[in-house]
């Protein structure tokens, strides 16, 4: 059979080796990457990332227990300043007045954005008559 073909030929038949030469070395490397081998390697890098993970969820933890710490201990030192000073019913009004402002914020807000719903709406109807 290889006598009966030409030059033309021939070269195909060689590219065409070359090629399945070059996707079997290709299929070799792929599985080399695969297998028990490299299963093993990605479990444990998994391993490594899930323990670098959890300490520092560990550390962000033991800060945040820090911060509670000072908050409490700067929440205590106020209550017994102000009663020293007896500072506690002009702090209590303050924090009245503040809530009420961050209320009447909230309900502005919501005023607002209700205004700026309603417009679209009738902008739509609007919009649909002249169709």
């Amino acid at each position: 059979m290889w006598m009966c073909l030409g030059e033309r030929e021939m070269a195909t038949l060689k590219r065409l080796e070359k090629r399945v030469n070059e996707i079997e070395d290709w299929v070799k490397d792929y599985e080399k990457g695969t297998g028990p081998s490299q299963t093993m390697d990605n479990l444990n890098f998994l391993v490594g990332q899930t323990r670098m993970l959890a300490e520092q969820m560990q550390n962000l933890s033991n800060q945040n227990q820090e911060l509670n710490n000072i908050l409490q201990t700067n929440h205590a030192y106020l209550e017994e300043y102000l009663e020293k000073e007896d500072l506690v019913i002009p702090w209590q009004a303050f924090l009245e007045n503040k809530n009420k402002e961050q209320q009447d914020a909230l309900q502005k807000s919501e005023t607002e954005s209700l205004d700026v719903q309603e417009q679209a709406e009738d902008g739509e109807e609007v919009g649909e008559g002249d169709a």
